[in-house]
């Protein structure tokens, strides 16, 4: 495929069906659109901008279809990848666009990571470490990579669009919760990357993909929008929220305060309002109750009672086993406490504002999240266990001077003094997640394990030109476990024969 075809095929992956397919004027195609049942008067729009010194002045060009996109893309530098309702120009020559805000989104496609270094040298030179984080790091990969001018944008393209809809107290919960994921995304790219605008609006203006700009760009590698919420939701409960200057009053209410006893629990388990929302409804107001319980030490039969009493308040409950499965996931030990971030999203969806004000008042001093550091606890969080396996794999690998390991369950269990349930446990959703490859040895044969990182890591080593993009072509057909048995299967030889014999096995041929 031609560099051109790949960036106009980066577009419509992107834009979804949120323009017209052909201009409604003066159109080159002749086919007819197809319309979608009631949809036919739906039309969004997107501004695209031919430098960054215009789109800095807002001074760009609105287009309402993508056969308009297609035929001025190359000739821009910037855009806005998610679609408004609409846009206007607020001069009589028609430069200046008006409208792009959050407020006037129609659906959201995309969210970006900007990462921006001084200058172009030092983009080229940090190109690795931005790769590793991205392919390696986080655990869904992104869908393309775009340089620009200091740096890059990483875009991470949902499956489905996200369409925004009004609430009828007039809030956004789609924005919101985009808004929230968005920030967890950046948070955890400035962790490893200090040049990440965590700052950058995430509905804003980005580059355009262009043939002379595209790094990397996988299409199956689109993300599920409720799969990176989830994402986002246990990235925000792993994060320190106790500021230095408080360490001391709070450890005096930790004594008296749990978070079942604080005025927004009261606020959101007395609402009966509460709908299915994209991002902050009934299933969210459930989980982050639940997690309340949880993290109160209240026992998931008085949650499920509790809760059950809740559900059935509302003008439109959940199924009964739907809100079972919501607490037994709250009570897993994936999870450590309620977020602040996710409740403060929930009142300002489901509480009206006179309530919300006054809980405000009553919990400016009550607010703290109390996590006892572990070696104070008698249980550990699974996460914290999976966390301990990769740091044992590693070191393994990285002692062994291999890219695997091999040893038994039994022996990691005795070295990392976890017992033999727990161990499977968390093992196995590091294997469901695509990020540890195992092997069952034969006989008397120990159990070979690697990780993601290792695997990848080796077959790039490796002195072929071909393993370098080996990576791109495999996750273009297989889930993450699948994905590693060929990268494990791929890096056992280098001879070029059977590396061209593997690389045909990969093509579909159906």
């Amino acid at each position: 495929m031609s560099a051109m075809k790949t960036a106009q095929q980066a577009i419509d992956l992107i834009l979804h069906q949120g323009l017209r397919e052909t201009k409604a004027r003066h159109s080159n195609v002749l086919k007819l659109e197809k319309t979608i049942p009631g949809q036919q008067n739906k039309q969004g729009a997107i501004a695209m901008y031919r430098s960054k010194a215009q789109m800095a002045k807002s001074w760009g060009t609105i287009y309402t279809s993508k056969e308009a996109v297609y035929d001025n893309y190359a000739t821009s530098t910037h855009w806005t990848p998610n679609v408004f309702n609409y846009l206007t120009y607020t001069d009589a020559a028609k430069h200046y666009v008006k409208g792009a805000k959050e407020q006037n989104l129609s659906q959201i496609n995309t969210l970006v990571v900007d990462v921006d270094y001084r200058d172009a040298e030092e983009r080229q030179a940090k190109f690795a470490e931005v790769w590793d984080t991205a392919m390696l790091d986080v655990q869904f990969m992104p869908t393309l990579i775009l340089a620009t001018q200091k740096g890059y944008h990483i875009y991470y393209v949902f499956d489905e669009p996200v369409f925004v809809r009004r609430h009828a107290n007039g809030k956004l919960p789609a924005v919101r919760a985009a808004k929230a994921i968005a920030k967890s995304l950046k948070d955890f790219y400035a962790q490893k990357l200090p040049a990440v605008d965590v700052t950058c609006n995430s509905f804003g203006v980005f580059r355009v993909p262009r043939p002379d700009n595209i790094e990397y760009f996988e299409p199956k590698m689109t993300v599920d929008f409720q799969a990176l919420m989830t994402w986002s939701i246990n990235f925000a409960n792993d994060q320190p929220q106790i500021k230095p200057q408080t360490i001391q009053r709070s450890f005096m209410a930790r004594r008296t305060s749990r978070q079942i006893d604080q005025p927004w629990f009261q606020a959101l388990i007395n609402q009966t309002d509460i709908d299915q929302n994209v991002g902050y409804g009934r299933h969210n107001t459930i989980f982050t109750l639940a997690l309340a319980c949880y993290s109160s030490n209240v026992s998931q039969a008085q949650c499920f009672d509790i809760l059950d009493e809740f559900n059935s308040n509302l003008t439109h409950p959940l199924a009964t086993q739907h809100v079972q499965k919501v607490i037994n996931d709250a009570y897993s030990g994936q999870f450590h406490a309620a977020s602040r971030e996710y409740v403060n999203a929930l009142l300002e969806t489901w509480v009206p504002d006179a309530d919300r004000r006054v809980y405000l008042q009553r919990s400016q001093t009550t607010w703290y999240k109390y996590a006892k550091p572990r070696t104070e606890r008698v249980n550990s969080h699974v996460n914290e266990w999976q966390a301990d396996l990769m740091a044992y794999f590693n070191q393994r690998t990285s002692q062994d001077n291999n890219w695997f390991t091999r040893t038994s369950l039994r022996h990691i269990s005795k070295e990392l003094n976890i017992c033999l349930g727990s161990l499977t446990k968390a093992l196995k959703e590091l294997i469901d997640q695509g990020l540890v490859y195992r092997e069952k040895g034969h006989g008397r044969q120990a159990t070979m394990f690697a990780t993601r990182s290792s695997l990848l890591q080796h077959a790039m080593a490796l002195k072929q030109a071909q393993r370098l993009n080996y990576w791109l072509m495999v996750a273009r057909f297989f889930d993450p476990t699948e994905q590693l048995l060929a990268l494990q299967r791929f890096s056992l030889t280098s001879d070029p024969n059977t590396t061209e014999f593997e690389q045909l096995r990969l093509v579909d041929t159906g």
